[in-house]
């Protein structure tokens, strides 16, 4: 009776200890849909004082240099679509974004001056998904694609000689294409000439 007494107790206490443990995981949980996990360097975890001076984008986007606002989104998804605000909207001012260099802001000006409002602010929209999260970071990789699109360089010109070259090779190749259909049209027609025959 004593033995089991003293085994029920240290089940107790193991059980207890395997509580508290998870209770101190269980705390310290973040979905790994959080913006922490998707964008580690993006909310604010980078080092103050510390700036890129490079001409190129890194890809990281500060969150507190955005203005975020959400909306109820359009679609599909019934009484959810009414009730959450799933729609993102992400701004920002390319003139006075100071994680951009003043490169990329000149390119992000000269391929979108169009898109922008009137007071030169970039907006992103995203309601692809029911998440608001997966909205955010959705609308935040648009963000990072337009600039990465504006940075890239533009397609070779060709010269007038090449233009000319491509097109009558373009010209020969539909040229082929229709001959060799036309034998095959004429081959079919034998064939079924014989069976009428037969």
């Amino acid at each position: 009776m004593l033995i089991r007494g003293i085994r029920c107790l240290q089940l107790t206490e193991q059980c207890s200890r395997n509580y508290l443990t998870l209770t101190r995981f269980s705390s310290a949980y973040k979905s790994p849909l959080s913006l922490d996990k998707l964008y580690p360097a993006s909310p604010g975890n980078a080092k103050p004082g510390t700036k890129d001076v490079s001409s190129e984008f890194s890809g990281q986007i500060p969150m507190n240099e955005l203005t975020k606002t959400y909306s109820c989104s359009s679609g599909p998804g019934g009484q959810n679509v009414n009730k959450v605000a799933t729609k993102v909207d992400l701004r920002f001012h390319v003139e006075s974004a100071s994680w951009l260099s003043p490169g990329v802001k000149a390119k992000v000006l000269e391929k979108y001056g169009s898109e922008l409002t009137k007071d030169g602010w970039m907006v992103v929209k995203s309601d692809r998904t029911r998440s608001q999260t997966l909205n955010q970071a959705d609308a935040l990789e648009k963000l990072r694609t337009a600039i990465r699109s504006a940075l890239a360089a533009p397609k070779p010109k060709f010269t007038a000689e090449e233009e000319e070259r491509i097109r009558k090779g373009k010209l020969k190749a539909a040229r082929e294409r229709l001959h060799y259909k036309r034998i095959r049209s004429d081959v079919k027609a034998q064939r079924s000439g014989r069976d009428q025959m037969l």
